[in-house]
């Protein structure tokens, strides 16, 4: 290599340097900027939620209200939240045995941990209604599975009950992958999309998992929720909520948007400026810009 072509490459060095430090703050900014606009943007979203965790203890089944202030337009989403369970776990989430998820009745049963019998899983019917064999492995089997929240919701109004459909709710790629192996042998059904949503871990100790779907106006006024209590103790110290709301499987743009680009737009400016000051600091000892 020439002495022309080291320097152009030393130069070269010295702008790819300098420049990914402006790189991060600009983005950073960038970021902050667009987390606070989109609190400024009039976003078309409504959101109704009620606990009900409070009103239900102790009981099999109980009904609450709702109160609709004003027209949701379709398609409206039925959600349920629960807050201080953590699905974030290592112990959690190692406890997913995606293999058996997948249709595969091959697999490593360690995975399932404590929770790997129908006896440990505390499951004695199938999803066709037959006995299951209480020393075989559970299908689904892991601590994920046993924690299944499986409340189930009815929305009426008027006497009437709007219906309420499971089918396009969860993510397509989960869909194409979750499958059955024996219904006989299954104490549910794996490809039940409220299940698959409840299978993919949440991040926070307080999420949201889509339950169903209505195709059709909610117009304004009193809603009772008929709920039939099915979860086991793995709720005990939970607090759940229902909501109605009409953005999909983003359920809150303040947790989608706002908090990241709030939350990652000052990490990038901070990140930027300490290499800035680096390279400025390292710069003063080398003479005349040139790099050893």
């Amino acid at each position: 290599m020439n002495s022309e072509q080291t320097k152009q490459l030393q130069e070269w060095k010295l702008k790819y340097i300098k420049l990914n430090p402006i790189l991060l703050i600009l983005m950073g900014l960038v970021l902050i900027a667009f987390g606070i606009v989109s609190q400024t943007v009039d976003i078309e979203y409504e959101y109704i939620s009620t606990r009900y965790d409070e009103i239900c203890a102790q009981k099999n089944s109980c009904i609450i209200n709702i109160d609709v202030p004003s027209k949701m337009k379709s398609p409206v989403f039925f959600s349920y939240e629960v807050s201080s369970f953590f699905q974030n776990t290592d112990k959690y989430f190692n406890s997913i045995p995606y293999d058996q998820l997948y249709g595969d009745s091959d697999f490593d049963t360690s995975i399932c941990d404590q929770y790997k019998t129908n006896q440990e899983m505390g499951k004695t019917l199938s999803v066709t209604g037959k006995a299951l064999a209480q020393d075989e492995i559970a299908i689904p089997c892991g601590i994920a599975a046993y924690s299944y929240m499986n409340d189930e919701f009815s929305l009426i109004k008027d006497g009437k009950q709007i219906p309420i459909t499971d089918k396009g709710i969860a993510w397509e790629s989960d869909r194409e992958k979750f499958t059955n192996i024996n219904l006989d042998k299954q104490w549910i059904d794996m490809e039940s999309e409220r299940f698959i949503n409840w299978m993919r871990p949440s991040p926070l100790s307080r999420f949201r998992k889509l339950w169903g779907r209505i195709d059709q106006d909610l117009e304004s006024g009193k809603y009772t929720v008929n709920i039939q209590i099915k979860t086991n103790d793995a709720f005990t110290e939970t607090k759940k909520y229902v909501l109605l709301h009409n953005n999909g499987q983003f359920s809150d743009p303040i947790l989608v948007i706002t908090l990241p680009c709030l939350c990652i737009g000052p990490f990038l400016i901070i990140f930027g400026l300490i290499n800035l000051i680096y390279w400025g600091k390292k710069q003063n000892l080398i003479k005349k810009y040139r790099i050893y």
